[in-house]
């Protein structure tokens, strides 16, 4: 039987116990009630799937960590994990714990202080990450039911960040990079073509999800056949230059390199685009 050693209570539901020289963050009920440093937890059929990993910090880092988290939180991190993980049938990798505390504890710590918080790739984020924005609503559903206080939409697109860098390796850096560089080409596309684009047209959608499959394609070398690209080279010049720039925009970023055939698609969308401003 798995035997966890408590190093600290944080709360009544909340203890840092320590299992095989690693440490975790036990939740549960009345855990930590009436209970002291270096108590021995023998249940672990009760405590099984309600623990937090600290992997990422070190032995020194973690007790300054704990110091400014707020146990209230850490305990709505452990339902918002539960969450994900019944919403996707497995949970999210145990690295995202700390960065995921952390970054709610600060959140919520702001807005508490009257901080405004901004997120400028919020639309390109819902539309990139549709599954994660989803999840990120739903546990700031879970965070606003047990606070108490209003988190603006801003928000849910950090959080859907944080839960695609959690879930199978990918990353969070990449999210938001990916995010980024759909903001510069927005305003590449804007600035060329002298309009203003309505994010919730459904244009401007099907361009968006169209260079997400242009990436997909690319990443996983399934490009396809352009047979109009002549013809679009020919009739559409403008478009297809300002394709050429978005696709050196999308090499630098994300290090590919986007074939003629691709840039010729993005064209005939940008020509779709173009022409809402004329209508």
């Amino acid at each position: 039987m798995e035997k966890y050693v408590i190093k600290k209570i944080l709360s009544n539901n909340v203890v840092l116990v320590e299992n095989q020289n690693q440490n975790y963050i036990l939740v549960g009920k009345g855990i930590g009630f009436g209970k002291k440093k270096g108590f021995v937890l023998e249940n672990p059929q009760v405590i099984e799937e309600k623990f937090i990993s600290l992997k990422g910090l070190s032995e020194n880092e973690y007790e300054s960590f704990l110091s400014k988290i707020d146990p209230k939180i850490i305990e709505l991190v452990e339902k918002i994990m539960v969450m994900i993980k019944k919403e996707l049938g497995k949970e999210l990798n145990p690295n995202v714990h700390v960065g995921l505390i952390d970054h709610i504890n600060f959140a919520i710590k702001r807005l508490k202080e009257g901080i405004e918080i901004v997120n400028p790739f919020l639309f390109e984020t819902k539309l990139l990450y549709p599954t994660e924005y989803d999840l990120a609503e739903k546990a700031v559903d879970i965070l606003k039911n047990h606070l108490n206080i209003d988190i603006p939409e801003a928000e849910i697109g950090f959080l859907a960040l944080h839960i695609y860098g959690g879930r199978e390796n990918k990353s969070k850096k990449e999210a938001l990079k990916n995010s980024k560089m759909l903001n510069t080409i927005l305003n590449y596309i804007e600035k060329k073509f002298d309009m203003h684009i309505e994010k919730n047209s459904f244009d401007y959608k099907r361009f968006i999800m169209h260079l997400r499959g242009v990436i997909d394609r690319v990443v996983n070398h399934k490009t396809i056949e352009n047979i109009l690209l002549s013809k679009v080279k020919e009739d559409l010049m403008i478009e297809f230059k300002v394709a050429y720039d978005l696709s050196k925009i999308m090499e630098k970023t994300l290090k590919i390199n986007i074939p003629e055939s691709e840039i010729g698609y993005i064209a005939m969308h940008l020509h779709r685009l173009n022409s809402q401003k004329s209508r």
